[in-house]
């Protein structure tokens, strides 16, 4: 929808998506290289959220600052807050640690046994009994569980307050 209010030509969008009556959801081949929006990759999310860390956290391994950084268990009052009102991470991303989980565009499987991310084009069809990777932790999550290669996964249809996204483009060259 963002795709067609901006004016991205058709060929650029990310999605396809069939008649109203039966909602089927593909992904475009080769939809990485296509300017639409998107949700972000795993390894997108995964390199947003480490911003050059090599550590558990962007900022660190220290716990005594998490709560300066990423909404958890123990400074979140259990709900949701505002984003921005916590310090972001080098690359100026707010809440990439707690808050909210953000959707990844890959469906799940099991993490690569190699450091290595990269993004990787799986089935194109969106199975919305099928879980997708969830990226980030959430407001929920105890404070050993909010590190930036922490994921998780659930079906698409899954409607929670602890679940969000962020949008993603791949940028014309």
């Amino acid at each position: 929808r963002l795709s067609h209010e901006e004016g991205i030509p058709e060929a650029q969008w990310c999605f396809e998506i069939s008649g109203p009556e039966d909602g089927d959801i593909r992904l475009r081949k080769d939809y990485l290289k296509l300017t639409g929006y998107r949700l972000a990759t795993e390894a997108e999310m995964e390199y947003a959220t480490r911003a050059g860390a090599t550590t558990s956290r962007y900022y660190g391994e220290t716990g005594s600052l998490l709560g300066v950084y990423g909404w958890y268990q123990k400074n979140s009052n259990e709900k949701p807050q505002p984003v921005g009102r916590l310090k972001p991470n080098e690359l100026g991303l707010f809440d990439s640690l707690g808050n909210c989980y953000s959707w990844c565009m890959d469906a799940y499987a099991d993490y690569p046994e190699s450091s290595e991310t990269a993004d990787r084009e799986g089935s194109l069809v969106i199975d919305g009994s099928k879980q997708r990777l969830l990226r980030g932790g959430s407001f929920s999550v105890h404070p050993t569980d909010l590190r930036s290669a922490g994921r998780d996964n659930y079906v698409p249809a899954l409607r929670s307050g602890n679940l969000g996204f962020r949008l993603a483009r791949t940028l014309p060259h």
